[in-house]
């Protein structure tokens, strides 16, 4: 669709086509920054073809003030619905997803990062599977390019990552490792010798180090939720081979054995297993890492992820005006 008009609390600024289609609100600050953020959308919504929302907090305000005052005509695209621990059993659970699927039950698509979470979100929120719309996530880094191999393991993120199972993996191997995770992922976990940790660091820090890493190792807890894309694109968009536990959130960025190594969630034998692979493989690291920089620039660049985006949100608003 030509000139695309979208209303967003997003911005991408390493895009210009984005930026050209969107016009992003910015979040007021105060105890009331949510309802007036969702308010300011519906009032400026008359000039766009749709409004897109990123938050869980943002889509559902602004979907309860659209049940009251209309959805003016504009649909309603959202991403980044991170959903809780599924707990049936918990009162406190069914009121707040009874809520949530209120709010959101006139979203007109919602983007996942994860072919696995379409299932997921269109059971948990109530939704029509054909409305959850799956969408490759997009590297980080701005021009992927492979750098010459370092000289230790790395591990890096905080969502839902398995620090306990990458510890007992390589607790006692010759390499270094250097990991990049906030406390509360590494609480109470006791450190291995040959582990450097590093907590709640800057991004430039982060990459300085990923940059000097031999490898990549991404350990994820399995659970419903999709999490880890975006170590693993980022260290393959360096040229770094990848190992990573076989969860929901990877299995669309990592084909075992081509592009990278995938081991069974919680299994530290077989996290080992995998690291000695690499590490005693040098051509077996080389002929990963070329390949994972090869699906990075082949699907996962900014520009496609923008073009796949607005590619949604123009089918969105084609469907409702028709």
């Amino acid at each position: 669709m030509a000139d695309l008009r979208v209303l967003s609390n997003s911005s991408m600024w390493q895009s210009e086509r984005w930026n050209q289609a969107v016009t992003k609100i910015k979040r007021p600050g105060g105890p009331l920054a949510g309802p007036r953020l969702a308010w300011t959308l519906v009032r400026r919504r008359r000039q766009f073809d749709v409004v897109y929302t990123v938050g869980i907090r943002e889509a559902q305000m602004y979907g309860l003030l659209s049940a009251i005052v209309g959805s003016g005509g504009k649909p309603h695209v959202a991403s980044e619905i991170l959903l809780d621990e599924i707990r049936p059993e918990s009162l406190a659970w069914r009121l707040k997803r009874a809520v949530r699927r209120l709010a959101l039950r006139k979203v007109r698509r919602l983007l996942v990062f994860s072919s696995g979470e379409r299932e997921i979100y269109a059971r948990e929120l109530g939704l029509p599977p054909e409305r959850i719309i799956f969408v490759p996530f997009h590297t980080n880094i701005l021009e992927p390019t492979s750098l010459p191999a370092g000289s230790y393991g790395f591990a890096a993120g905080r969502s839902l990552r398995d620090y306990k199972t990458f510890f007992s993996a390589v607790e006692g191997l010759p390499q270094r490792f250097v990991v990049v995770a906030d406390r509360g992922s590494v609480a109470g976990l006791a450190i291995p010798a040959n582990v450097e940790l590093h907590c709640d660091i800057p991004r430039k820090l982060y990459l300085e180090l990923l940059e000097g890493a031999q490898f990549v190792v991404v350990p994820l807890k399995a659970e419903y939720r999709s999490t880890g894309q975006v170590v693993v694109l980022e260290a393959a968009s360096l040229g770094r081979p990848v190992i990573a536990s076989n969860v929901v959130g990877v299995r669309d960025y990592i084909t075992d054995g081509v592009d990278g190594l995938l081991v069974p969630p919680g299994d530290p034998e077989a996290l080992r297993a995998a690291i000695a692979r690499l590490t005693d493989d040098p051509a077996l690291s080389a002929r990963l890492a070329e390949k994972a920089l090869a699906r990075v620039l082949g699907g996962h660049t900014f520009d496609q992820f923008v073009a796949r985006c607005l590619g949604v949100m123009s089918a969105a608003v084609a469907e409702n005006r028709s």
